[in-house]
C-alpha cells in the first residue's frame, strides 16, 4: 500500500526515534497531496514541531490505524511543514510502500521518577521509582523481593505535573537485577484516561527539554538505581592514579611545595590519610 493511498479523516501514530529514545504522537489525514499526505502537526508547548530545521538525528515513521486489522507501517518517512491558510501541517512522502506489522503490546513511555507501591492487600507501601508506562501497563523499580507476587493486585501512586496519579494493576512479571534491586511489571486492570493524557503531557515535555534538565537526570538515576552493587563505573577506576610506594618517595622542600589536587593523590594515599584521621593520628 502507498502512502498517498491512505483516506481522510484516517488515524495515524507519528513514531519519532532520537538519542536512543522513542515518542509516540497521534494523528490524522487531512489529505492527499502529491505522492504523500498532509497530517495534522505535533505541538509543543502549543507550538508545532518542526522538521525543516531538525539538523538530522531524528528518525520518522508512520503507523496507519486499521479497525480489526493490524496497522500498516512507514519507516523513514520525509516530513516537512507546509504552511495553508486554514493552518500549518505536514507533509509526508515515503519512498516505497508501506507494511502491515503486529505491534505487541502497547507504546512504554520512560518514567524514572519516585513513587509509592502497594503490592496486596494487607502489605505496607513501599518506596519505588517508576520506571516506565503504558496505556495497558507501568513497571516500578523496588528494593523488597517478595514472593508469590506473580497476579497479585498492585497499587502504584506518584506524583507529576503537580497532580497524583493512582494506577491499579495485576503483576505479571518480576526480574531480580541484581540484590535487592527487583523490576515488577503490571497489567493495567481497567484503562485509564488520566494516564494516557499524561503519556502524552509527558513526552511533549521531554521532547521539549535538553540534557541537562530534569527528564534526562531522572532517567541517570534510574540507571544508577539498576546497577548492581559493586559493579562500579570500570574506566574510572581503572585511569584514577595510584601510587602504593608513595611513603619512600621524598618531597623536595624548597619552598615551591605547596598543595596537590585531590585528583593527583593516589587511593592508597587516600585510604592512609582517611584512616589515619579517623585514629586521630597527626599527617
Amino acid at each position: 500500500m502507498l502512502l498517498q493511498e491512505m483516506t481522510e479523516d484516517n488515524n495515524l501514530i507519528i513514531e519519532l526515534s532520537m538519542n536512543g529514545q522513542k515518542y509516540e504522537f497521534t494523528s490524522k489525514v487531512i489529505r492527499k497531496v502529491n505522492q504523500g499526505v498532509l497530517v495534522e502537526p505535533i505541538r509543543i508547548n502549543g507550538k508545532i514541531l518542526s522538521f525543516n530545521s531538525s539538523g538530522g538525528g531524528i528518525m520518522v515513521s508512520v503507523y496507519m490505524i486499521r479497525d480489526s486489522k493490524p496497522p500498516m507501517l512507514w519507516k523513514g518517512v520525509a516530513v516537512n511543514s507546509i504552511r495553508e491558510d486554514n493552518g500549518t501541517f505536514y507533509k509526508i512522502t515515503a519512498n516505497g510502500e508501506g507494511f502491515e506489522v503486529n505491534r505487541r503490546g502497547a507504546f512504554r513511555l520512560f518514567i524514572g521518577i519516585s513513587g509509592v507501591a502497594q503490592l496486596g492487600t494487607n502489605r505496607k507501601a513501599v518506596d519505588v521509582i517508576v520506571k516506565d508506562v503504558s496505556e495497558s501497563g507501568f513497571s516500578f523499580v523496588g528494593t523488597e523481593d517478595m514472593d508469590n507476587v506473580i497476579n497479585m493486585p498492585v497499587r502504584l501512586v506518584f506524583a507529576d505535573f503537580n497532580q497524583n496519579y493512582s494506577l491499579m494493576g495485576i503483576i505479571v512479571r518480576k526480574v531480580v537485577i541484581g540484590e535487592n534491586k527487583i523490576v515488577y511489571g503490571c497489567r493495567l486492570g481497567v484503562r485509564n484516561a488520566n494516564l494516557e493524557q499524561y503519556i502524552s503531557q509527558k513526552q511533549r515535555q521531554m521532547l521539549s527539554m535538553n540534557r541537562g534538565n530534569s527528564a534526562f537526570q531522572n532517567k541517570e538515576m534510574l540507571e544508577k538505581a539498576l546497577k548492581e552493587p559493586g559493579r562500579a563505573d570500570r574506566t574510572t577506576q581503572e585511569d584514577e592514579p595510584d601510587d602504593k610506594n608513595y611513603k619512600k618517595k621524598q618531597i623536595k622542600n624548597d619552598g615551591t611545595y605547596k598543595e596537590r589536587d585531590i585528583n593527583k593523590v593516589g587511593k592508597t594515599e587516600r585510604r592512609d590519610i582517611f584512616r589515619d584521621t579517623l585514629e586521630r593520628k597527626k599527617v
